[in-house]
């Protein structure tokens, strides 16, 4: 079996290794090109063809040559010189062959590409034996590809992989069946003789001439064959004069072209069977001498959208007859087919097409490959089955009828954010996704010119405002309707797309919102606008004071031109009282005065902005004593930058995460004349509609504060950021080295030393603060880039170098100390004097210590610190109450707490381990918490690693444990409560560790520290003196008879490892697997004895005692028998029982009268059965208390001598002289009654 599937790898791997050398290719090439086994040899290699030089040619070279052309053996004598052109290289020269290589590669050779010089105009010319024929498996022009060697009978099929149009064509070329048309990537037909039949993989260039000289090798793992059906091939279709793809003229393909199907070679009852459209209703002969022909099946294309309505976007359906709705597949979906789907349901072109892969329904034709010529679907080449078979996707087309575009919330008809109409909904388009001559197309259609500016702006309102689409248009597209539409290939930022047409005009107050010169800007050009008295007029002022929401003109006039003049708007504006807009009272006669002055105007309104929360909130216009909020989708992230600058409210607007309560939207879009200016002096276009959705929402970077969780830590502890009103956790991957420099200093609190891990209860936020980025020179959060995320992280907690901690010297009671870890120093004591009890009540909280006790001073020391709550309103932690000491030396404080925290174990120094009563968990637990319980029960250090199999129950909450250096007991230890997500504390210490051997000082050694006993391993000797002391057994010895110790597989996870001048062997024990070559360790001590074999006694066979307790009950019947039968008779005879002489004809009187007599008493048997009933019952009863003490049946005496006889007929017969005695209880013995 080895040796087969070494073969069996072996051939593999040789035939992996030919089929990944495609960078050298044999080919024979002759002039006419109609042979490939015959020709010059033309050697591939490095993407150059070259000539194989003739120096060393021999009939060797002959016959591995036709080996790797695949054409057999060379023919004799056919072999002569061909000239060759001079401008191809010789590849090789110099080639000596033995005649049993496979391939020519595997020749000798000196080196590729011309190393060998060679000059000759000449090269060798082969004939092989092979003729090669290649013919269709199927129809004349459409099948599986077949070849034969000898020109006549098949020999095998090429196979499908690596088979493209140039094979096909090369193919339908060769066969005179045109060009190919289609190449299935299924199968479409069956081929009965391909799996027996030898499979030929092909790999063909461009100069390949046929298709024999793209062959590479046979596979054996070829799983389809190649196929193509060419132009030739005659294909069936109806020219639809409905929707129903089964009725109409019958038309054949001929040549790519449909033509009426006059000459069709299927006979009219396969006309529709061809087509997948039944059977033949009726067929009739036009006018035209062209065929109708009707089919009984009713076939539709439809697009269906996600509601399953028609219409012109969707997924695509097959309706059948009126009522089955079916999908189609996807797995060759092209272009074609949408275009074809888009013609077929006159809904234009196609500007979307795609494969949706997302919960795939079964569909009933697949593979569809349209040329565009067809008239359905339905008809293009396919695989179709009236029964819906599985699919790994679904075709979805969008055709240009479902495409619209406007230009939204801009301040003109000819500038705003572009947004186009798709799948029924109005989406914007991200900035970097757009061009330059689709701007173009857009401006045109609107009559507004060319584009004269894109621009952009971050949307709030999420990536489903977006088209997450590319729209590519060719450049006689007038309408975006004509372009197409593809997915993104990479995430696009949230910049929407804004235009601004030439034609594009706005109107600004140069001074102030609502007072100035009036400026008109067109793109980049500024004009002033014309204060002529014979156009600026109070009803034109006032029509420039409602367009910028400023109420009425107050005050109107002009200023003279001066310098100004050149820049006076060529164009004059005359309103009227009934006009909405400057621009459309354009004046085509320019008074005389036009140039001379510049329109002024006051308004008698005023426009403000800010944000609703100082630094955060809704964006608020008020304008007139009206506000309200602005349109979030016309709002953008440059906006709200400038908007956070001139609030002094930082640098950055951040992301929100909640959904906040709207508020009333009163502007539609904010339109600045200068995007450097101040957003006061924009001009606002109010919300006229609700369309626009929710209000624009901006959080400003100097929102952002941040602070570490404070308890009895000053500098260390959970960070949190205020954002949004929130204080919100920081995940860890968050917190990067530049950001825990700016928290560390923005919080006074020195530089950062280390991020650490969160402690505490679950957040119960939404969000989490998932990246902060800030600049090189950032000094503050206000500078840096925030997000959060509503996925939960892991959370983080930072520590600076001004870290510095509160503690007592024992548990909950004793000096309080500041300690500085981070230093290395003393701890610093605190001062007693103004410490309150308020102090001592907020510091025992902080340590869960419970209540505040006692204080009390104690002697004069170096001090410090100092605390002092009492001007202190709520503080949140002692160190809200820290001052400074007023004198280095003063008497230091000692404080008790009632409440201090319970410490147990479950056992003698092993079990679990619980804070009041409640269970640990181990989410934060370390090695070092478990020594610290287990030295404070005294049972010395714990044993590291071991495991706890204990869970946790579900909901309920337990002791989480954090715990310092400088603690002491893990009371001390920081802890919170909260639901376990790992498993429950169980230690075993040192203590608790036991020691035992498998035989009498010697043997396996066992251990038991884990409540059950168990092997350990061993790579040193250094423990076998301490364990032979620790049982009792002294030094170790070389025994001289040692027990064979039977190794059984065994998992052993507890080493021994001493180190040298160790003393006590269980502190040598370590929790951990052992490898696999560390069987259980063996010990050897004085006094060691080997247990002897033990002699097992084993108990007789069932079967024998069964038998013999059968044999003796049946032979107590017959005595008891027989016995009954003599007393009677002696009862009977009681005159001549003193002679007991009997004669031969009494005996057998006696022996006919009694048992006849006997037999007839029934009440007298019945007592007997009884009797016999008891004896048995008295039997085994005796039996069984015997057992418990000895083997069973060892003495059949003992069992006959248990056997108590109770029979009272019997009794009464032994009174007589020569009966059988009785015992003390009047019961018989057997052997008694034998005796006599």
């Amino acid at each position: 079996m080895m040796w087969f599937l070494l073969l069996l790898y072996t051939a593999h791997i040789g035939q992996v290794i030919t089929q990944a050398d495609e960078t050298k290719r044999l080919i024979l090439e002759d002039d006419e090109g109609s042979n490939p086994c015959e020709g010059h040899v033309k050697l591939y290699h490095k993407n150059v063809w070259g000539y194989l030089g003739d120096k060393y040619w021999s009939s060797n070279t002959e016959r591995v040559v036709c080996r790797s052309a695949h054409c057999g053996e060379p023919v004799e004598n056919s072999t002569e010189n061909t000239f060759r052109t001079t401008v191809d290289i010789v590849g090789l020269n110099e080639v000596n062959c033995s005649g049993s290589e496979k391939s020519l590669w595997d020749c000798q050779y000196p080196c590729w590409d011309s190393c060998s010089f060679y000059q000759k105009m000449t090269v060798k010319k082969i004939k092989c034996s092979h003729q090669i024929k290649i013919t269709l498996d199927g129809f004349k022009c459409a099948g599986a590809v077949q070849y034969s060697t000898n020109g006549k009978t098949p020999s095998g099929y090429f196979c499908a992989d690596n088979w493209g149009k140039q094979e096909a064509n090369r193919v339908c070329a060769e066969l005179g069946c045109g060009s190919n048309a289609d190449i299935p990537e299924y199968d479409w037909m069956v081929w009965k003789r391909f799996s027996s039949s030898k499979k030929m993989m092909t790999n063909c260039f461009n100069t390949s001439t046929n298709l024999w000289q793209c062959a590479t090798q046979e596979s054996s793992k070829c799983q389809r064959p190649a196929s193509v059906i060419c132009t030739n091939h005659e294909r069936l279709q109806l020219r639809r004069n409905s929707l129903n793809a089964c009725s109409g003229i019958l038309e054949v393909s001929k040549n790519k072209k449909w033509l009426p199907g006059r000459k069709s070679r299927y006979s009219p009852e396969e006309w529709c069977q061809l087509m997948y459209c039944g059977t033949n209703v009726s067929h009739t002969q036009t006018a035209n001498k062209e065929t109708q022909l009707n089919c009984s099946n009713k076939i539709e294309v439809v697009l269906l959208d996600n509601n399953m309505n028609p219409g012109s976007y969707g997924k695509v359906y097959i309706k059948v007859n009126d009522s089955n709705l079916v999908p189609a597949c996807a797995s060759k979906w092209t272009k074609k087919n949408a275009e074809m789907v888009c013609r077929e349901l006159n809904y234009g072109g196609v500007v979307e097409s795609y494969k949706d892969a997302i919960n795939p329904k079964n569909g009933m034709i697949d593979y569809v490959d349209c040329t565009g010529t067809e008239s359905s679907l339905w008809h293009c080449k396919a695989k179709r089955d009236l029964q819906a078979f599985p699919c790994d996707s679904n075709p979805y087309v969008a055709c240009s009828a479902s495409i619209e575009t406007r230009l939204a919330k801009g301040s003109g008809r000819c500038a705003g954010t572009l947004e186009i109409r798709h799948e029924g909904r109005w989406k914007k388009i991200h900035k970097n996704e757009w061009s330059q001559q689709n701007s173009n197309i857009v401006c045109n259609k609107l009559n507004c010119g060319n584009v004269r500016e894109l621009s952009s702006s971050r949307s709030s309102t999420g990536r489903d405002a977006f088209l997450e689409k590319t729209v590519n248009c060719k450049p006689d597209a007038s309408d975006i309707s004509e372009c197409s539409l593809a997915k993104l290939q990479k995430s696009a930022d949230q910049e929407a797309l804004e235009i601004t047409c030439e034609e594009h005009k706005m109107i600004f107050l140069n001074d102030a919102t609502c007072s100035g010169e009036v400026v008109i800007k067109q793109g980049s050009d500024t004009y002033w606008l014309s204060g002529s008295t014979g156009t600026w007029t109070k009803e034109s002022a006032d029509v420039v004071c409602a367009q910028m929401h400023c109420g009425k003109a107050i005050t109107f006039g002009s200023i003279p031109t001066d310098d100004m003049r050149n820049a006076v708007s060529k164009k004059s504006y005359n309103c009227s009282s009934d006009s909405a807009n400057l621009f459309d009272c354009e004046n085509d006669n320019l008074p005389s005065d036009h140039d001379d002055f510049v329109a002024t105007v006051t308004c008698s309104g005023d426009v403000s902005m800010n944000l609703t929360n100082d630094c955060w909130g809704h964006v608020n216009v008020c304008i007139n004593g009206e506000c309200g909020g602005v349109c979030a989708n016309t709002w953008t992230e440059m906006k709200s930058v400038k908007l956070c600058e001139q609030q002094s409210c930082g640098s950055n607007s951040l992301a929100s995460t909640n959904q906040h309560g709207d508020i009333k939207v009163l502007i539609k879009s904010v339109h600045s004349l200068n995007r450097s200016e101040d957003l006061k002096s924009c001009s606002f276009v109010k919300n006229d509609d609700d369309a626009c959705g929710s209000a624009a929402f901006v959080i400003c970077s100097g929102s952002v504060k941040p602070k570490l969780e404070v308890s009895r830590d000053k500098c260390s502890g959970n960070v949190e950021l205020l954002y949004e009103g929130q204080w919100l956790p920081v995940c860890k991957d968050a917190l990067k080295d530049k950001t825990q420099n700016i928290i560390c200093e923005q919080l006074g609190c020195g530089q950062p030393v280390n991020s650490i891990d969160y402690f505490g209860p679950k957040s119960t936020m939404k969000h989490f603060i998932s990246n902060i980025e800030c600049p090189e020179n950032a000094t503050s959060l206000t500078e840096c880039k925030i997000s959060a995320k509503s996925s939960s992280c892991t959370a983080g907690g930072l520590r600076c170098s001004n870290w510095k901690t509160i503690a007592l010297t024992d548990g909950c009671r004793g000096t309080v100390s500041v300690q500085p870890p981070l230093h290395g120093n003393v701890p610093r004591l605190v001062s007693a004097e103004g410490f309150s009890d308020k102090d001592g009540q907020r510091l025992c909280q902080d340590l869960n210590c419970g209540t505040f006790k006692t204080k009390d001073e104690k002697k004069e020391m170096n001090i410090s610190s100092a605390f002092n709550c009492t001007d202190v309103k709520g503080p949140k932690n002692i160190w809200d109450c820290e001052t400074s000491p007023a004198s280095t030396r003063m008497k230091h404080l000692y404080i008790e707490c009632e409440g201090e925290p319970k410490v147990s174990l479950s056992g003698q120094c092993k079990g679990d381990v619980t804070i009041d009563g409640i269970e640990v968990c181990n989410s934060h637990w370390k090695d070092s918490y478990s020594h610290m319980v287990c030295q404070e029960y005294n049972c010395s250090n714990a044993v590291v690693n071991t495991l706890t199999n204990k869970q946790p129950t579900a909901g309920k909450k337990y002791q989480h444990v954090s715990c310092e250096k400088h603690h002491n007991k893990l009371s001390e230890c920081k802890r919170f409560m909260e639901t376990c997500s790992g498993k429950l504390v169980h230690i075993y210490c040192v203590g608790n560790i036991k020691f035992n051997t498998t035989e009498k000082c010697g043997g396996q050694i066992e251990i038991n520290y884990q409540d059950r006993w168990e092997k350990v391993c061993s790579s040193d000797k250094n423990h076998e003196d301490m364990l032979c002391k620790e049982i009792g057994c002294n030094k170790t010895k070389t025994p001289k008879r040692k027990t064979k110790i039977k190794s059984t597989p065994t998992n052993v996870e507890t080493a021994l490892e001493c180190s040298k001048g160790q003393t006590d062997i269980r502190h040598c024990v370590f929790r951990r697997p052992c490898s696999n070559n560390n069987n259980p360790a063996v010990i050897y001590c004085e006094g060691y004895l080997a247990e002897e074999p033990k002699v097992t006694r084993t108990n007789p066979n069932l079967l024998s005692i069964i038998l013999g307790v059968m044999f003796s009950l049946l032979l107590l019947i017959l005595i008891v028998v027989f016995v009954r039968i003599y007393i009677a008779r002696k009862a009977r005879n009681a005159k001549n029982m003193a002679s007991r002489i009997f004669s031969r004809k009494d005996v057998v009187e006696f022996e006919s009268g009694d048992y006849a007599d006997v037999s007839s008493r029934t009440n007298e048997m019945d007592d007997f059965s009884r009797d016999r009933i008891r004896s048995e019952a008295g039997f085994f009863t005796e039996h069984e208390a015997r057992s418990t003490s000895s083997f069973p049946y060892d003495d059949i005496d003992d069992v006959e001598e248990a056997l108590p006889l109770t029979s009272k007929a019997y009794a009464a017969g032994a009174s007589g002289g020569g009966g059988i005695p009785e015992t003390a209880s009047g019961k018989f013995h057997t052997h008694t009654f034998l005796t006599n």
